[in-house]
């Protein structure tokens, strides 16, 4: 498989649908009682979670939901503004949200990544504790920029699968700006790809310093996502 055939089935696998489904051009609901817990897209408890690639879009419900979820959406043939609106408004009066999302999930290959590490940068995950942090909560290495004598910013590796592994960014407020997310990025995703891995990264569409972040060391856009998390 190449690249995009692999995050096609990583995907797939989430949503609860096939890698058919997610390229058929149309917008199709399925029903998954797992798409509760897909930590990549905000973390659980998820109630829907869909990605659209083009024109077409598969949205992922609770089974509960997938009814309401139909028939908001059954004069849209894709996930735009008004499929969006359709789906807070149906779903919000029946579960308790606590927030809607909208993302974009990327990508990054060992032909599309460009290295942009400098200076001191390395795996921090034993010796320092917001690293062990990080690593406590995603479960994987976490490399950071080393500054003045501290690590001024952290690249966490997020372990989700055995095609992809996501990442977690955080920079001190008076480094930022600087280039050092970028360094400790790419130290994480030269790290992923040398385990054969593809690198993937999500941030809300409106997070315009995270994408320049993720575009400059080669992510690409893979598709957008939109979902719901409940209030448990």
């Amino acid at each position: 498989m190449n690249t995009l055939e692999l995050l096609d089935q990583h995907y797939s696998d989430a949503l609860g649908c096939t890698p058919e489904q997610l390229n058929s051009g149309r917008l199709i609901v399925v029903e998954c009682e797992h798409v509760k817990g897909i930590r990549f897209a905000k973390g659980a408890p998820l109630a829907l979670f869909s990605i659209g690639k083009g024109e077409g879009a598969v949205v992922s419900v609770l089974p509960h939901l997938k009814d309401d979820v139909s028939n908001a959406l059954i004069k849209s043939a894709s996930l735009d503004n008004h499929a969006c609106e359709a789906l807070e408004k149906a779903v919000s009066p029946l579960i308790k949200v606590r927030l809607w999302f909208e993302g974009c999930r990327l990508y990054c290959s060992k032909n599309s990544f460009t290295d942009c590490s400098f200076g001191e940068v390395r795996d921090v995950t034993d010796d320092d504790e917001i690293a062990a942090g990080i690593h406590a909560r995603w479960g994987g290495r976490v490399f950071g920029q080393i500054v003045d004598g501290k690590v001024a910013s952290w690249a966490g590796v997020k372990p989700f699968s055995g095609i992809a592994w996501d990442l977690t960014i955080q920079t001190l407020p008076e480094y930022r700006g600087r280039g050092f997310a970028k360094s400790a990025v790419s130290a994480a995703v030269r790290y992923i790809l040398e385990n054969g891995k593809v690198a993937t990264w999500g941030a809300d569409r409106t997070n315009t310093p995270s994408l320049r972040t993720a575009h400059s060391v080669g992510f690409q856009n893979y598709g957008l996502d939109f979902g719901c998390v409940e209030e448990i």
